[in-house]
């Protein structure tokens, strides 16, 4: 398998803008949310998206409530240190710019659809299936300011079917909520090829077949690892059985739980991998790593439309995940948290390698950027304009 890995020589960057392009009249966007580092599936799918708004020549700002780690080198990134103060300043100004959040908690949605309320035009892009699933564990007070602040809510982004029947299931006009998945290609560039330190550069040429996954920060949803990683500590075991040089590089940027991060080592010092199994927890892109991978393995408890997921089908790797929720055309299954199935997978995916590579030569590409812009049009009320390019 080795061989179909390779560091490519050159990358071609992004098309250079037209500087003299006319703005989109009337139209400017507010994001909410924080842009990489650290790279988590809603900081890269920011980036992405603004460097897309950039090709559509349309204004933005994005208003990093996060306080991200990345220097200040954009002076369209305002970072905002108290999100409640800012929220009563931003509405006083009589700013036109239309709010489009991406904060993944609810709280979020409800500072989103107060704004909303008060009569700003908003767009909230709901990633994950949180809400969903822990809606039942909500009060009927917590519930019913939820429902508000949906039902205020100008447009809805559900990235999957399950979020958008939510939003309806909760009185939200159908008409306002869309369902467009979360993922924009990546533009591959040399610099973010090369930023890749040579440790993890040798741990990729010395390990076959190199097996990858990723999350943000070590979560847990109904006191289970949300990201999956002590199924990836168990499969890799499993797999080196057979496989001595297998190798499994698992990015997580932000560590989070110090002692749960402190149990998964030495699980994999218990089970003698430790030339093996590779924690990355520096803030790097993971696509470099994607392109150097046989099998990409999302096992979360809960989801949303992993961006990281698609990227791997987009990238021709095949890709094994939960069926915790509703996934990608040409994604393999495995029953959630179930080690059995997902070494089943895995190996059957392995011993039938070149099968399953073929297979992704056939799914479509996906980039769903201009769905997004279709929204903000839709809500400014603008006609409909060409895609980007």
């Amino acid at each position: 398998m080795s061989d179909e890995r390779h560091w490519p020589g050159t990358v071609p960057g992004r098309t250079e803008l037209n500087a003299e392009r006319t703005r989109t009249p009337g139209l400017k966007i507010g994001l909410i949310g924080s842009y990489p580092p650290p790279y988590g599936g809603v900081t890269v799918h920011i980036q992405r998206l603004m460097k897309k708004l950039d090709e559509y020549n349309i204004d933005y700002v994005l208003y990093d409530i996060l306080g991200g780690q990345h220097e200040q080198k954009d002076s369209r990134i305002i970072r905002i240190q108290h999100p409640k103060l800012w929220m009563l300043k931003f509405f006083f100004s009589g700013s036109p710019e239309i709010i489009h959040n991406h904060t993944t908690d609810w709280r979020g949605q409800v500072l989103v659809g107060l704004m909303g309320l008060l009569g700003k035009k908003t767009v909230s892009t709901l990633h994950s299936e949180r809400l969903v699933k822990s809606w039942k564990d909500y009060n009927v007070i917590k519930r019913k300011i939820i429902q508000i602040a949906l039902q205020s809510t100008t447009s809805l982004i559900a990235v999957n079917a399950h979020i958008r029947d939510f939003c309806v299931s909760l009185g939200v006009d159908p008409d306002r909520v869309f369902l467009i998945p979360a993922f924009i290609p990546p533009e591959p560039e040399e610099k973010d090829l090369q930023e890749l330190p040579w440790e993890i550069r040798d741990f990729i040429g010395t390990h076959d077949p190199l097996i990858s996954a990723n999350a943000f920060k070590i979560k847990f949803f109904k006191n289970e690892d949300v990201y999956g990683i002590d199924l990836c500590i168990g499969l890799c075991s499993r797999l080196k059985q057979n496989r001595d040089t297998v190798g499994f590089v698992f990015f997580l940027p932000q560590i989070g739980d110090l002692h749960y991060f402190s149990d998964l080592q030495q699980r994999i010092a218990d089970l003698h991998l430790q030339d093996n199994f590779l924690f990355v927890t520096e803030p790097y892109p993971f696509y470099p790593l994607l392109l150097k991978s046989n099998v990409f393995i999302r096992p979360t408890n809960t989801d949303g439309d992993a961006i990281s997921l698609r990227e791997a089908l987009y990238f021709g790797v095949p890709s094994v995940a939960s069926d915790v929720v509703t996934r990608p055309e040409g994604t393999i299954l495995f029953k959630n948290r179930n080690i059995d199935d997902l070494t089943d997978k895995v190996q059957d995916l392995l011993d039938n390698y070149p099968y399953y590579k073929q297979r992704m030569n056939a799914l479509p590409p996906g980039d769903y950027s201009n769905s997004i812009v279709q929204v903000y049009l839709k809500v400014a009320g603008i006609p409909d304009k060409p895609r980007a390019g």
